[in-house]
């Protein structure tokens, strides 16, 4: 009995040290076709010779699903022998779209790819019910509510499968009315007119504003509810917006509840906090946009604490706070605001990054930043570098970023984000007549030659009047501090015949040289020196005013001359406006005067003056007014040359009229009619009003005008009765080809002896 216990046991324990020392010696993977096995083998916590009872099969198999690259994962042991079996998900081969006509394919293969839904990645079902879920979504945003995406899923060979979106868009879903309730102090009208949404209309082709938006809707109640809040009431609230739509789903319909609240005034404001030295809390109120009595308004509340912030901004102060605290008496209807200031640290910017220049120099930017490295921070130099770097026109778009240097409490870095645009230009230029039809010019010009900030130009006009070729060079910084220097070549040749201003013809030829200097942000002092040399060819009975000069200038009864000068010029310039496109601010201002030297035929001067100014009225709508005057006269004993006498009418000066005709009339035998001599005196003006496309305010590259223009010549004392005036409309658009300008005018006093141009246009391209 002693010796079978003794056998048993001896079995027991063998067979316990047998499990126990029971190891893995080897590792097999089966089922895979494409993935290198090294793949599996990384994402199993054990290796060969590891013991077979520390394995946890379920934790391995779950780190092998976690690769995302197999649908079915098996572990099984025979003997010592580990086998692991997976299933290998598919391969996307590709991707295809049917039906879809309002979006590219490509634009949606784009944005599959954000999900992870692309050619070559592995395929997961999941990913293709989001994927029909989010174009959903997309047709819904352009007011597609009857479209519906279905999907299939194509096995091919090896393991890979195809993708196909089958899209039926359905119709557009449009706004068939907006309600507003609870309104008592304004009309619907009124208020529905500062919304983006708008109920189907006759621009809503264009402007695509009658297609509902959540985040739009959300955008135009905080429009409503800004309006009531600068018109006074400040506890306005908005109860619901609902929004349905029909059951067929063609028409929806919004309807917004209100509460308008109560009117307020503005009661006592003070100011209260602490600032620098050298600014005192009187200095302060002069920047306040509101007084007592005023009605509440929101915008010139927070108007305030801004124009605030930025005085401070430019003593240094670039996170200067500044908040007004109410006090409301709801009884008598009043609000008391206290502004509490606090100037915070006086901070200096420590480095200047400029990000987006891919062909502009850096240093061409860098001598347009008025904020420098190193120096306090100023807002107000920060405002005006950007706008410096907007009017060079080199870029679409200047965005500057001022982030504080982490670990330090008093630096910033000036961060100079820039979109640039390209600066060569190819422009056409046509106007029509009755009487001469189309006339043309063409220019090719590069703003930014080389990135180097220089201007090169090039131009032909081809009209029937005008032939001009020329080429001109500016460099704008020739000096460290600004002094520019520029030359121009040209050849212009002149048929008046076509123009009516008479029968002659000139060919001159030129050079010109010409300096700038600055003398402050906005103010320009240029001069230079032309030599002009013109071949003068009258007709057979040219009016006697020609005739006299080609006689002073060659021999009695000469009727072709040679008139050469060297003339010099000197001019002012100030330029405050806030863009060179669209201007909305600011003013512009210039003299300029010619004399030539008595060393040639040609002995006059000529002064010119010309000023315009813009007001904006809001955000949308702009005027300006316009004029110019204009002087000249011989010196010595010659006779002024009548080719450079002023001249009004055309595109630049009276619209409505054509190029250089409105002036005094005289009979010319040779053309067989009246013609324009011009005048040594000269009076423009205009006031016009711009404003966006009714129906499209919301388009920034297209811009309406209406304008009034007067304008004359003489060629001794005013006379009244030779002006001209006339009125009509402009637009301006910002194509995909360049600038687009039309004018459409009528004059409003022309006689029978005029010549009326009505439409004008002209158009370029960038490159």
């Amino acid at each position: 009995m002693k010796k079978i216990v003794t056998f048993f046991l001896f079995l027991f324990i063998s067979f316990t040290t047998n499990a126990e020392s029971l190891t893995v010696s080897d590792i097999k993977v089966e089922g895979l076709q494409r993935i290198a096995p090294g793949l599996v083998f990384n994402n199993i916590p054990f290796e060969i010779d590891d013991p077979i009872d520390d394995i946890n099969f379920s934790k391995s198999i779950s780190l092998i699903y976690k690769t995302g690259q197999f649908k079915d994962v098996a572990i099984e042991r025979e003997g010592s022998v580990i086998i692991i079996s997976v299933s290998e998900r598919p391969i996307i081969n590709e991707i295809n779209f049917y039906g879809t006509e309002t979006f590219q394919p490509e634009a949606l293969l784009q944005g599959l790819s954000l999900m992870n839904l692309a050619s070559g990645l592995v395929f997961d079902k999941t990913v293709i019910l989001r994927a029909e879920k989010e174009l959903k979504g997309q047709y819904i945003a352009n007011g597609k509510y009857t479209s519906s995406i279905t999907s299939e899923v194509v096995p091919l060979e090896r393991n890979r499968v195809d993708i196909n979106f089958y899209v039926e868009e359905g119709r557009i879903s449009r706004i068939k009315d907006i309600s507003i309730i609870g309104n008592r102090s304004f009309d619907s009208e009124e208020l529905l007119g500062n919304l983006t949404l708008r109920k189907t209309n006759l621009m809503s082709w264009w402007e695509k504003d009658d297609r509902y938006s959540k985040q739009v809707l959300k955008g135009d109640l905080e429009k409503l509810r800004s309006f009531y809040m600068d018109k006074g009431y400040m506890d306005f609230k908005i109860n619901s917006s609902r929004v349905s739509i029909s059951k067929n789903k063609k028409n929806i319909y919004i309807a917004i509840n209100i509460d308008e609240g109560n009117k307020y005034t503005f009661g006592q404001i003070k100011l209260k906090g602490n600032l620098p030295d050298t600014l005192s809390l009187a200095e302060l109120e002069n920047d306040l946009l509101i007084r007592s009595g005023d009605t509440f308004d929101r915008s010139k509340l927070n108007g305030s604490s801004t124009k605030i912030s930025k005085k401070l901004g430019n003593y240094g102060f670039a996170f200067a706070n500044v908040s007004p605290v109410p006090n409301i008496d709801k009884i008598n209807k009043i609000v008391d605001f206290t502004f509490f200031v606090d100037q915070g640290k006086k901070i200096y910017v420590r480095r200047v990054n400029i990000l987006g220049n891919e062909k502009t120099k850096d240093e061409v930017i860098r001598r347009e930043l008025r904020q420098l490295e190193s120096s306090w921070f100023s807002q107000e130099k920060i405002d005006r570098s950007k706008t410096r770097l907007t009017r060079t026109q080199y870029f679409d778009a200047v965005n500057i970023e001022t982030p504080s240097v982490q670990g330090v409490s008093d630096q910033i870095d000036l961060n100079i984000k820039l979109v640039e645009r390209n600066t060569g230009k190819l422009s056409i230029g046509a106007g029509v007549s009755s009487s001469e039809g189309v006339v043309g010019t063409l220019s090719v010009s590069q703003d930014n030659f080389l990135g180097t900030g220089n201007r090169l130009a090039t131009s032909i006009s081809t009209g029937d009047i005008n032939k001009v070729y020329s080429l001109s060079f500016t460099d704008p910084y020739w000096t460290e501090d600004g002094v520019s220097r520029g030359f121009n070549v040209y050849k212009r040749d002149v048929n008046t015949k076509e123009l009516g201003t008479g029968t002659y013809d000139t060919a001159s030829y030129g050079f010109g040289l010409n300096f700038g200097i600055p003398l402050t942000e906005y103010d320009t002092f240029s001069f230079g020196a032309t030599i002009d040399m013109t071949e003068l060819d009258l007709g057979t009975n040219a009016p006697l005013g020609y005739r006299n000069y080609c006689a002073s200038v060659a021999s009695a009864g000469a009727l072709k001359c040679d008139s050469d000068s060297l003339s010099f010029f000197s001019a002012w310039q100030t330029d405050s406006r806030d863009n060179m496109i669209f201007p909305t601010a600011g003013y512009k201002i210039a003299i300029s005067a010619d004399i030539t030297a008595p060393v040639f035929d040609m002995q006059y001067f000529k002064i010119n003056t010309s000023a315009e100014k813009f007001f904006p009225h809001s955000e949308n709508i702009t005027s300006r007014i316009k004029g110019s005057l204009g002087y000249a006269d011989s010196y010595g004993d010659e006779i002024y040359p009548f080719f450079k006498n002023f001249t009004a009418g055309g595109s630049s000066s009276v619209r409505g009229y054509k190029q250089g005709s409105i002036g005094a009339k005289v009979y010319d035998s040779t053309y067989g009619g009246y013609v324009t001599y011009g005048g040594q005196k000269k009076i423009t003006f205009s006031a016009e009003t711009f404003f966006p496309v009714p129906g499209m305010k919301n388009m920034e590259s297209f811009r309406m005008s209406a304008f009034l223009d007067g304008g004359g010549v003489f060629e001794d004392s005013f006379n009244g009765s030779d002006m001209r005036y006339s009125a009509g409309v402009g637009a301006t658009w910002l194509s995909p080809f360049g600038p687009l300008n039309i004018s459409l005018s009528s004059p409003l006093n022309d006689d029978e002896l005029d010549r009326t141009e009505k439409f004008q246009f002209g158009m370029g391209t960038n490159f």
